[in-house]
């Protein structure tokens, strides 16, 4: 809890937390844990009621960072939302979004605009969780862009890049800061998984969750590896390993993060890391860090410029420190200072609750003067229902517009999913056409010189046997398929033809060579076609491609000699 301090800056009242429980844990369970957890954190801080400021986990978050061309204020308006329709993955009826303008000017001729969205079932769940313990909430922010705010308020960032690996129980954010730029991205690795890795480490231990965080908490350690020694405890050496192999991960999505942002977004390469979370404790964190990226690495202060309380117990709180900076960022958006980001996912239904609230007072003395007014102005209340009811007719009026509006584009949608079903058969029949090339290129690649093919007929798979031990039926030649009927034009009527569900899965080639009598049986042209197709193993399946029938023993004189080869495609054609 923070308040605005006589001397102008902010000063630290009262703070704590309280952990939920993360083992087998449902999400139908986790709000109503949640209202309890708060509940228990306000009676021991002796809070009752009040405001709240809540965030919700940049991983359930939709963040899109945009550039605009300079415009006026309405027109960049209209420009976000046209932004939010199109990258939004759901339908805007279902979320709560919102952005703010973060640089950029009109002489620079374009904008930085972050847009935020979140489904609004996610949201709203949380906000009545917090609410059902007493509290207001007035605000709802992320937690990347509140401990940005934090960070702006105690550093100074003006030079360089800064990046803040903020790691959490269940995701790390990780927020680049330089100047006005800002940029976020949520992975998904924290706290929670280094305890789960220590539980597979000691499996023979049968260790429970609440075990392995105890003992990661207690013991454990970032091993750093290298030429520096192991802990002569082997137990203990153990969990170093397991917690080191964690971090090495989110050092891989850490680079990987850096690469797009210097790529992608045209920052800098960071020169400071700060690092922030409650999982940010562990030791030798930030040498692991300093070592992996060789840049300055601290563990971030997010009361570094905030005036601390005379109860305040210092030692506490600057071991606790890094897990705060969200929970900092936050109490800000209530104070007197204005932060960089101020953006608000505040849900429909408190801010509808909240404007009825402002107009109740308005109620009330309508409600007294109309009690003070008398029998005579029922005549003027007859008239005001009268228009009121005509005004409710032009609303009826414009909803069914509405609705007939609303039938039409369901109806357009339907239209469209019908198209888009005709051309998926469309694509299809231009794949198989374009199979068809691709196999006679083929085959005439294997031919031999002085060999060529009399006839190929496609071939669907032989029907089982209709009795046991019955021999089974030659494969049934087919037609090749027919080309696709062309696209009609513009008021024609018809529709593409559907693809059938039979298949060909080989081609049967009677071919003819000039027979070469003294050539040796191996270099004789039917092994010489029938090895090539078993070399194309992207087309043909050598186990099924065999030499069919042919000439066994030319006679002298004869000019050539004739053989039947099945070759089985690799993948089945449709008909």
């Amino acid at each position: 809890m923070l308040e605005r301090a006589k001397s102008g800056g902010v000063r630290l009242l009262r703070y704590g937390k309280v952990s939920l429980p993360i083992e087998h844990i449902s999400e139908a369970d986790r709000n109503p844990m949640m209202t309890a957890a708060v509940k228990e954190l306000l009676r021991e801080q002796g809070v009752r009621g009040g405001r709240a400021v809540i965030s919700v986990s940049g991983q359930s978050v939709f963040t899109r960072f945009v550039k605009l061309p300079a415009a006026t204020p309405e027109n960049i308006e209209r420009m976000v939302g046209f932004e939010a329709q199109q990258n939004v993955p759901f339908p805007m009826t279902e979320v709560v979004w919102d952005y703010q303008l973060i640089g950029g000017s009109a002489e620079k001729g374009e904008f930085d605009v972050v847009l935020v969205a979140i489904k609004s079932d996610i949201i709203e769940g949380l906000a009545r969780a917090v609410g059902a313990a007493g509290v207001r909430v007035d605000l709802v922010d992320v937690s990347s862009l509140a401990l940005y705010n934090a960070v702006r308020y105690n550093y100074d960032i003006d030079r360089g890049c800064h990046l803040v690996v903020d790691i959490g129980a269940r995701t790390t954010n990780l927020i680049f800061l330089e100047r006005e730029k800002i940029f976020t991205r949520a992975v998904a690795i924290g706290g929670n998984h280094v305890t789960q890795e220590i539980m597979r480490e000691f499996d023979e231990e049968k260790m429970s969750f609440a075990q392995a965080d105890a003992l990661k908490c207690s013991k454990g350690f970032v091993g750093l590896g290298g030429a520096y020694a192991e802990p002569d405890d082997p137990f203990v050496a153990r969990v170093s390993k397991v917690i080191r192999n964690v971090m090495t991960r989110i050092h891989a999505e850490v680079t990987r993060s850096v690469i797009f942002y210097r790529t992608q977004q045209g920052g800098q390469a960071p020169t400071k890391m700060l690092l922030a979370g409650g999982s940010a404790s562990l030791p030798y964190l930030d040498y692991f860090f300093k070592e992996k990226l060789q840049a300055e690495v601290e563990f971030f202060n997010p009361f570094r410029n905030i005036e601390l309380g005379p109860s305040t117990d210092r030692d506490l709180l600057g071991r606790q420190a890094p897990g705060y900076g969200g929970a900092v960022g936050l109490a800000l958006r209530l104070t007197a200072v204005e932060c960089p980001i101020e953006v608000n996912l505040l849900p429909r239904f408190i801010a509808a609750q909240r404007e009825f609230n402002k107009k109740k007072k308005y109620f009330a003395g309508c409600a007294v003067g109309l009690a003070l007014i008398g029998a005579g102005w029922w005549g003027h209340l007859d008239q005001s229902a009268k228009a009121d009811h005509a005004a409710v007719e032009k609303l009826q009026t414009r909803v069914q517009n509405l609705q007939r509006l609303e039938r039409q584009i369901q109806d357009r949608v339907k239209a469209i999913g019908a198209l888009e079903k005709d051309k998926e058969q469309i694509k299809q029949l231009a794949q198989t056409r374009a199979r068809w090339s691709q196999l006679l290129n083929a085959l005439a690649e294997c031919l031999p010189t002085d060999t060529w093919i009399v006839q190929l007929q496609p071939a669907s798979p032989p029907p089982p046997p209709s009795e046991p031990g019955a021999a089974p039926a030659e494969a049934t030649p087919v037609e090749p398929p027919p080309e696709p009927p062309p696209e009609p034009l513009p008021g024609e009527e018809g529709q593409p033809r559907a693809v059938t569900g039979a298949q060909i899965t080989e081609l049967v080639m009677d071919c003819a060579s000039i027979y070469t009598p003294d050539e040796p049986e191996r270099l004789q042209k039917q092994t010489e076609f029938l090895r090539k197709l078993h070399e194309n193993t992207a087309l043909f399946d050598a186990n099924g491609t065999v030499i069919s029938k042919g000439t066994t023993s030319p006679k002298e004189g004869d000019f050539c000699v004739t053989f039947k080869i099945t070759a089985k495609l690799k993948e089945p054609i449709p008909q």
